[in-house]
């Protein structure tokens, strides 16, 4: 059986002070709780082997009321189990928040209508809200029942950031489908027999069953893995991975390890619930949506500046320091992961038109340096001219005194 498990991520510029209100003030409300249980402890063992960091993330998620979650998916009867995790990166000053869902279709007899219902989920994500009241696709947060599931969320990241006067929104999206199996069998089998329905969840078309085959395994594009078991496949939405990573690989993975270290690696054992989580594919998610999200805002800080500040003294020297800023993100924006990881996140940028937000970065930096150029030449020559303007008048008056001095003596 393949269970079809989705994070969906956004990415939000949060400074220090911003995050210690989010963070702060949604514990003191009863908002956010520790990332803890089993949850918490594979997400750790998942973090600690894949990732570095200098400051490592604050991970927190959204408390669980009595009798159900503060955040619901539900489809008429149907309700699927979520989560939704927030965190404060300090390396990056931004938050992430991250829904996960394990997708259940309602009835089995229909062929792939998990597929269906996860593509369904993806387009509520994105704000698509249902005509059919409670029997449609809603989300709910507390005692409220939302058209969507994106309102349900943007309900909590209000209620979250409530007071912090941020102005950022969840405008960076992006998601992760990972559909888990526990066979061993190379998954790049079955994209290869029908890649339409894989195609339909990277890209959430709901009509990816009348999309030719050829079409579908061309947008699909090749796959990554470093294992057998594991295929993945980037599009300008995300991430959509099979993994079908079986027992044998586990027992083998803990043999090898107790060996030299005395001791099996908690990141192999990991089944978890989270798409994504496994093979890190979800924290390449985090950073790539994290740098778009961070570049976004400083173009909108720039463009901004340069039209206040156009013709003012302290234009040139305000500009500089927005161009030391920029060269900041560019450099985080070509940062790497460790190398057998690497490769997807660089296949990500390009998917998720990474490139195309540096030529704008690259253009808007050269537009400054031109302003800043045209500032400095403006403000040297308006020197010049009044150094000009000085030595003329002195020079006269030295006349005009010389010629006293005559008319005197006479």
């Amino acid at each position: 059986m393949t269970a079809v498990l989705l994070s969906f991520a956004w990415a939000v510029p949060l400074s220090e002070r911003e995050a210690g209100k989010v963070l702060d003030g949604g514990r003191d409300r009863g908002l956010l709780t520790h990332l803890d249980g089993k949850l918490g402890e594979e997400w750790t063992a998942a973090e600690n082997f894949l990732t570095s960091y200098t400051t490592p993330p604050l991970r927190r998620v959204l408390r669980k009321r009595t009798g159900g979650s503060r955040l619901a998916i539900r489809l008429g009867a149907l309700s699927l189990p979520c989560e939704l995790v927030v965190t404060w990166h300090p390396s990056y000053h931004a938050m992430t928040l991250i829904l996960t869902t394990t997708v259940t279709a309602p009835t089995a007899d229909r062929p792939a209508a998990e597929f269906d219902l996860a593509i369904a989920v993806l387009q509520s994500l994105q704000g698509r809200e249902t005509a059919n009241g409670t029997a449609g696709l809603h989300g709910g947060y507390g005692e409220k029942t939302f058209p969507s599931l994106l309102k349900a969320v943007t309900h909590i990241f209000e209620d979250l950031t409530k007071g912090c006067g941020l102005t950022e929104g969840l405008s960076r999206k992006g998601w992760c489908v990972e559909l888990r199996s526990h066979d061993g069998h190379p998954p790049a089998q079955r994209v290869a027999a029908d890649p339409r329905p894989f195609y339909g969840m990277a890209t959430s078309d709901e009509g990816w069953r009348f999309v030719p085959r050829e079409v579908a395994r061309e947008a699909l594009g090749p796959s990554w893995g470093t294992r057998s078991f594991v295929a993945a496949y980037t599009m300008a939405g995300g991430i959509v991975c099979l993994n079908s990573k079986d027992s044998e690989y586990v027992e083998h993975q803990d043999e090898l390890m107790r060996g030299p270290f005395g001791e099996a690696e908690p990141y192999f054992g990991i089944d978890s619930d989270v798409g994504g989580l496994d093979h890190g594919m979800l924290f390449i998610l985090e950073r790539v949506l994290i740098r778009m999200a961070l570049a976004d805002q400083w173009l909108r800080t720039a463009q901004h500046e340069m039209r206040t500040l156009a013709g003012k003294q302290k234009a040139a020297s305000r500009t500089r320091l927005l161009r030391g800023s920029l060269d900041d993100i560019l450099e985080m924006l070509h940062s790497v992961l460790p190398p057998e990881i690497d490769s997807l996140e660089r296949r990500l940028v390009t998917s998720m038109g990474v490139e195309r937000i540096i030529a704008q970065l690259d253009r808007q930096a050269e537009a400054m340096d031109e302003e800043t150029r045209y500032t400095y030449e403006n403000t040297v020559s308006a020197r010049v001219t009044r150094l000009t303007v000085v030595t003329v008048v002195l020079t006269i008056v030295t006349i005009v005194l010389g010629v006293l001095q005559v008319v005197v003596s006479l």
